[in-house]
């Protein structure tokens, strides 16, 4: 890009900066859209000068434009056509606004360096907002019911799953010890957060981050097998503490029906019977269609599941809630999307251990930890997948710096 619209790409980052600090807060609906869709006028009235616009044609953009066609033509076989359409302002449009944006414009090492401590602040914040709910309001379960940030318990541990390996990064990069300490202290205020949340996928999710973080440290670099032994045992002695000091803890992981995964297998029931009804398209994009008995009626359960329970409003499960919404087109398209994004992430990192591997890897780990594992049992927005994506691909494409792409 030339000289003069360097200031416009700097205006662009920052807005969109300030959008992701916005989606981690309950309130502000309103400012994040003027965020969004005012960076991406800038964006597209810039493009033409934009010289890592070829970053949208890769195999992991092209799978993503794939997915969201299969979304569209969801729309067209819909169940409730107008409802399908008017639903994509929701989701899909501001999803593939922010894989435009972050693809391109933070794919540079000094803009993902400031990301990382734009997830650090997020992080924090999430961990306060959780923290001060669970004691000020004395919660059977740690999750945030504050007025500027309000969310489930699974949400909540998915948050933290999202943010940490991002925040860790610093941890590598920086050179000060008391900003490592800080790290650290966050590292274990956040395990203790997502085991407090009693968030299944969410523990799920953060095993399975850290596993494959374990794999990232042996590529290159001696480990201190002490260290990780006892940062294990640290963290094993940490949970086994939570699991039986805390009553509500304790019941809550002892109690519960594990053969139905908490009632899942109730909802994935008569989702799946519903889905064999339309294979190829499924029943129309929007979540109130799965709310709708019409899917339901030739089936043996002739209504939708939300009739035996109101929380059986929502699949838990986000490649079974594609399956139904978009048929078998969408939930492929989905599962290659996934797989070839893990791999092109994992693949994209180097030996030497700069910003961009870091990067690279924490969105491999990210993939694998939340959308192969957590959304077995939970379904991770559209705009979250949009962010690693985006995230991971500006990564694979970053420059060393910023020469106004």
């Amino acid at each position: 890009m030339e000289r003069r619209y360097e200031i416009i790409d700097k205006i662009i980052a920052a807005e969109v900066y300030l959008y992701i600090i916005f989606t981690f807060i309950t309130k502000g609906e309103g400012i994040r859209n003027v965020l969004l869709y005012s960076a991406f006028a800038l964006w597209l009235a810039t493009l033409k000068y934009r010289q890592n616009r070829v970053i949208l044609r890769g195999p992991v953009p092209l799978l993503f434009w794939g997915f969201i066609a299969t979304i569209l033509t969801s729309v067209i076989f819909s169940l409730e056509p107008l409802y399908s359409l008017k639903s994509l302002q929701d989701d899909v449009l501001k999803a593939v606004v922010m894989f435009c944006l972050i693809s391109t414009i933070l794919a540079d090492d000094q803009r993902l360096k400031v990301f990382t401590y734009v997830s650090l602040g997020l992080l924090l914040f999430t961990l306060w907002a959780g923290y001060y709910s669970y004691w000020a309001y004395d919660l059977a379960l740690m999750k945030p019911v504050l007025s500027i940030r309000h969310a489930w318990h699974a949400r909540f541990a998915m948050d933290i799953n999202t943010l940490l390996p991002f925040s860790c990064i610093i941890f590598f990069i920086a050179k000060d010890t008391r900003t490592k300490a800080v790290l650290m202290i966050t590292l274990v205020l956040s395990v203790l957060a997502i085991i407090l949340s009693t968030s299944r996928g969410g523990i799920a999710a953060f095993i399975t981050i850290t596993a494959v973080w374990s794999i990232f440290f042996n590529r290159g670099r001696k480990v201190n097998i002490k260290v990780v032994l006892a940062g294990l045992i640290f963290l094993a002695a940490l949970v086994g503490i939570v699991l039986y000091s805390v009553p509500d803890i304790k019941q809550r992981f002892s109690g519960q029906d594990i053969s139905t995964l908490n009632e899942r297998t109730d909802i994935w029931k008569p989702l799946i019977a519903a889905a064999s009804e339309r294979p190829v398209f499924g029943w129309g994009y929007g979540e109130d269609i799965f709310t709708m008995d019409k899917p339901f009626e030739n089936t043996a359960y002739k209504k939708a599941p939300v009739h035996i329970k109101s929380a059986f409003r929502n699949p838990h499960n986000s490649f079974l809630k594609i399956l139904f919404h978009q048929g078998a087109t969408g939930v492929i398209l989905y599962t290659v999307l996934l797989f070839t994004a893990t791999i092109t992430f994992w693949k994209g990192v180097k030996t030497a251990h700069d910003i961009r591997s870091y990067i690279l890897w924490a969105c491999a780990c990210i993939m694998i930890g939340i959308y192969f594992v957590s959304s077995l049992t939970e379904n991770p927005h559209l705009t979250n997948l949009a962010l690693i994506l985006g995230i991971g691909v500006a990564a694979g494409n970053s420059k060393s710096e910023n020469s106004g792409n």
